[in-house]
């Protein structure tokens, strides 16, 4: 509970530091053009089957990273990753993808929409003492995702993004929905 509270304070207290910057944001022009690199962090919720109805969705914690490189300005391929995690009883469960990505940025607004295929994972890590004993499953990983970037400055973009990740393993299919703050760079050359 006591990590949930200062979580929650840490993220409110900076989206009130950004949101005076979030008014200067229409002073930039929405550029992409290079190279690009981006995190996120939030929470999600996560869902488990295996042979069956799924399981009922579990909320935990959420991030993203990004490296791509932006063609022409509404289009980028992107290594993509996102995961989610939670902690039950001494073990955490970890939900990801990496995946090779499409971005596509309609009109000369800040609108990003992404899709993705490539790897999905599935970890489950037991702390017992000094020991930690983890078993993990890979297979097939989908990702599609939406966003919406504030540029701050000519290089730097603030937003809001959704991801959806599915991963199908051997023995469970899995999925998580994630909302996060992003944090996008984009390497413009200088006009």
């Amino acid at each position: 509970m006591k990590r949930r509270r200062i979580s929650t304070g840490v993220v409110t207290l900076f989206l009130a530091l950004s949101i005076p910057a979030l008014g200067r944001a229409e002073s930039h022009p929405s550029t992409r053009q290079g190279w690009l690199v981006g995190f996120g962090f939030g929470g999600g919720s996560a869902g488990f089957s295996s042979g069956g109805p799924s399981s009922d969705r579990e909320g935990g914690g959420a991030g993203s990273f990004r490296l791509g490189y932006a063609f022409q300005p509404q289009l980028s391929l992107e290594l993509n990753s996102n995961g989610w995690y939670k902690e039950i009883n001494s073990v955490t469960y970890t939900l990801s993808t990496v995946t090779a990505a499409v971005n596509y940025y309609p009109g000369a607004s800040g609108l990003a929409l992404r899709a993705g295929i490539g790897f999905g994972g599935s970890t489950a890590g037991t702390h017992s003492g000094n020991t930690t004993t983890t078993t993990s499953e890979t297979g097939l990983g989908l990702t599609v995702g939406a966003g919406y970037e504030f540029r701050l400055t000519r290089t730097f973009a603030i937003g809001p993004q959704v991801d959806y990740g599915w991963t199908s393993i051997d023995s469970s299919d899995s999925d998580y929905v994630n909302l996060c703050l992003g944090f996008t760079w984009y390497f413009v050359p200088k006009s």
